[in-house]
């Protein structure tokens, strides 16, 4: 059995029992240690002293701006996987969490049997995975992907990406040159529905194309197809 100090970190933000119940009972038996913090300035001294490996933030978290909140920890972490949620779908909240950096934005107003797992499950693939990894898959000139260690270089050069940009990247690489639609991405990265929201696509392909540009100089290798979705180029 892991011990506490081995096991990855989570930090749920939040105060609804339900969700503290069911997705941190999901989280501890994937091997993740849990953390509850119940408003802002419990947040920030938990970010500051336990430097969590993933952070559930509620938009309701009382004596809090999430939005303040957020757009920090996107500023001071690239890495640090986050997932804002609340009760109910508000569209422009969704807009606004994937502008400012969210990894993803989940609600969970659907029934306990329903919306709860399926936060948990949508939570979790973005979380370091305690244990071992997948074996290696091979990859195209430019880009190699390491599955087994979770690292992705780019002419030697290693990328600080996030769980959810690792295996974004990992889809698009493994099919060179060809078009991934926003469905398809949906489907295999975030495990969603293929008709679900496409933003959460555009906003991690847009910080992951940062992040490659920064180790090449300029040059991703990643192109969007209008109305479609993404293809990756190999160099040369």
């Amino acid at each position: 059995m892991q011990s506490a100090a081995s096991r990855p970190l989570v930090l749920l933000a939040l105060r609804d029992a339900r969700v503290v119940d069911l997705v941190g009972g999901m989280l501890r038996d994937q091997g993740h240690e849990v953390l509850q913090t119940t408003d802002g300035p419990a947040t920030r001294r938990a970010l500051r002293e336990r430097r969590p490996q993933g952070v559930l933030l509620s938009l309701e978290l009382p004596r809090c701006d999430p939005w303040r909140l957020l757009t920090d920890l996107r500023a001071h972490d690239h890495w640090l996987p986050i997932v804002v949620t609340a009760p109910v779908h508000i569209e422009i909240d969704a807009a606004r969490a994937y502008r400012l950096g969210a990894d993803d934005y989940v609600t969970y107003s659907l029934s306990r049997e329903q919306g709860l797992p399926r936060l948990a499950a949508r939570f979790r693939r973005l979380l370091p995975r305690p244990g071992a990894g997948s074996p290696a898959a091979p990859a195209p000139e430019h880009v190699v992907i390491d599955r087994a260690a979770h690292t992705a270089t780019v002419h030697g050069t290693a990328l600080d990406l996030t769980p959810l940009e690792f295996d974004l990247l990992a889809a698009l690489v493994a099919h060179p040159e060809q078009v991934l639609s926003q469905g398809q991405l949906l489907r295999e990265v975030w495990g969603a529905h293929e008709d679900g929201d496409p933003r959460r696509v555009k906003y991690a392909v847009l910080r992951l194309r940062r992040k490659i540009a920064a180790a090449t100089g300029g040059r991703s290798g990643i192109s969007t197809v209008r109305g479609v979705g993404y293809r990756y180029h190999p160099a040369g």
